[in-house]
């Protein structure tokens, strides 16, 4: 299959070396002429041309989040399959262009690359959540140092330092929030701080602290960063029957019972696993979705309710108050 990746950051850089891997065809499109050559693919910088040329089966769209939505909907117009980088728009109204898009011409050759879906320790929570009975609260936490999370890229250029891209923490870190919503569903009410409290040279935020409380009482503690010098990733639920706890760091899942102080390792992955294969896996997904033989896995109104409570945060910190959403 032919496939056409749109923007070549590092994201656009590891679809690319994941579709030549999987053995397609890729070609890119870069919205500016003025990169460096990417000295591997085709490469063009003007959309029809591009299409015209190329006739492509599939196309990720890997570009700025700014320029998520436009490049969507030309591929939607075009009734192209797509696989769209995480988060669908820059905002909540620009996402609801998208779904209204979608709906109106039923197209369902596309899916949104949430892809720690794919990630063996999420999955198995996902699974095993019926067995911890009703939910009281939850912890969810993400954190790296910015400067060294890519240490051969100068941070400082990257989308996720630069407000002006669709940068800040609560973007690129948007993956807890559609697990977590994955998890648990949509909350009734959310407070946020999001905010640029460090002193790394970026425009965009690097802290995002939020509380998202549910119909039933339940309530979810969000943290995410740009600062941490230690990486930060992972869960606790706190329910009737047990709390679990998710390392990222450690790899593995484990549950404290009622009447056992003792934690029980119910998970771990493998020391070898690659976390590449979560981006393989979605892309594998994406390619059976393009021939008509699978549906997507995260649809559009699963992408209108993360940007729901991405707005809800923005306009909580904004505004100082609690936000229904």
């Amino acid at each position: 299959m032919k496939a056409m990746v749109i923007g070549y950051g590092s994201i656009g850089r590891r679809h690319a070396a994941n579709l030549t891997k999987l053995g397609h065809d890729v070609v890119l499109l870069r919205h500016s002429p003025d990169g460096t050559p990417n000295g591997t693919y085709p490469e063009y910088h003007e959309f029809d041309r591009a299409f015209e040329t190329e006739r492509p089966g599939l196309v990720v769209v890997a570009s700025p989040t700014t320029c998520h939505a436009d490049d969507a909907l030309r591929l939607i117009k075009n009734r192209l399959p797509f696989l769209l980088e995480k988060p669908p728009a820059m905002d909540l109204q620009t996402t609801q262009a998208l779904e209204a898009a979608i709906e109106e011409i039923s197209f369902h050759r596309y899916d949104i690359a949430f892809n720690l879906r794919y990630y063996p320790p999420i999955r198995f929570i996902k699974k095993f959540l019926p067995e911890l009975g009703r939910i009281y609260s939850m912890r969810v936490a993400a954190g790296y140092h910015l400067p060294t999370w890519r240490p051969r890229v100068d941070y400082r250029q990257t989308t996720s330092a630069r407000k002006e891209l669709g940068g800040g923490v609560h973007i690129e870190l948007v993956h807890e929030v559609d697990y977590l919503l994955w998890f648990i569903g949509m909350p009734a009410r959310i407070v946020a701080h999001v905010a640029t409290v460090g002193n790394l040279e970026i425009s965009s935020a690097d802290s995002c602290t939020a509380l998202l409380v549910y119909p039933d009482g339940a309530g979810v503690e969000l943290h995410l960063d740009y600062l941490s010098h230690k990486n930060l990733r992972g869960c606790q639920i706190i329910a009737e029957r047990g709390t679990l706890e998710w390392s990222f760091i450690e790899k593995r899942v484990s549950l404290v019972e009622p009447g056992n102080p003792t934690a029980r390792e119910i998970f771990r992955l493998g020391a070898d696993y690659d976390f590449n294969q979560t981006y393989i896996e979605e892309l594998q997904h994406m390619i059976q979705v393009a021939d008509g033989k699978a549906t997507p896995s995260i649809d559009i109104a699963h992408g209108v309710r993360v940007m729901k409570v991405l707005d809800a945060m923005i306009e909580s910190s904004a505004s100082q108050r609690w936000i229904n959403v």
